[in-house]
């Protein structure tokens, strides 16, 4: 997930230009991607630009703890928006409970039932074997099967993919919900992510329907944030967010 102080004028500029921004009247939800890339946002201004919820970097492998993220996750809940860990995964050298594991001793003090904790999130970006497992789906639903026994509150992670690469290394038993990437140009607000690759589709295959979150642009300008973030898209409302996606 690669992660100018703008103002709102700008930042509806930005937005235009980046995803094809074609009407005032919006129905996905916009949200934010973030790592250490993104230094340290200044998350009132963030949520005053408009998005509503954000996901941070915690953890990569079992070697790496993202050192913003505990500031990220509690400036981003004090400012009013959502906000939801992820996890960088190495399944081509880790397996799916140390992973789990690592990911949860540092990132879950802060995935909590406090009313603003969205579900973690698996990051599938790299290939190169399974650890453990037979498949990608294998190793992405123990991974997510080992980080809900962390908690007693019901929780359903994501995994954020390609829509191409990615998506199409799983299969229709994946049990975690789809955040998709496509930068396709399409409206953040009215859009959706499977215009090329109906195929890979494993959660409603053949179709553009089943998704979660779409990650929508790699060069977003947000108020608060210096430099390009991610813009992602949630196709419903903040009520229904919270109700479907929060602890």
């Amino acid at each position: 997930m690669k992660t100018m102080m703008k103002s709102s004028l700008a930042l509806a500029a930005a937005v235009a230009m980046s995803v094809g921004l074609e009407s005032a009247q919006a129905n996905n939800l916009l949200g934010i991607d973030v790592s250490s890339y993104q230094g340290s946002p200044n998350w009132t201004s963030v949520a005053g630009c408009g998005p509503k919820y954000a996901f941070v970097k915690a953890t990569e492998g079992n070697y790496y703890q993202d050192s913003v993220y505990n500031s990220d996750m509690s400036n981003g809940k004090a400012a009013g928006l959502q906000m939801g860990a992820y996890d960088f995964c190495r399944p081509d050298q880790i397996s799916p409970a140390t992973e789990a594991n690592y990911f949860w001793a540092f990132a879950g003090s802060k995935i909590t039932t406090d009313g603003k904790s969205l579900y973690p999130m698996a990051d599938f970006e790299v290939f190169g074997g399974h650890v453990g497992t037979t498949t990608y789906t294998a190793w992405f639903n123990d991974w997510s099967a080992d980080v809900k026994a962390k908690k007693t509150t019901f929780m359903h992670p994501v995994i954020y993919c390609s829509a191409g690469t990615g998506a199409c290394d799983l299969n229709t038993g994946i049990t975690l919900s789809a955040w998709i990437a496509n930068y396709n140009g399409g409206n953040l607000y009215t859009g959706h992510p499977w215009t090329c690759c109906t195929g890979c589709n494993a959660w409603a295959p053949g179709t553009g329907n089943n998704w979660t979150y779409w990650q929508v642009s790699s060069t977003g300008a947000i108020c608060g944030i210096s430099g390009n973030v991610d813009l992602d898209a949630y196709p419903l409302s903040l009520a229904e967010l919270i109700s479907y996606q929060g602890l």
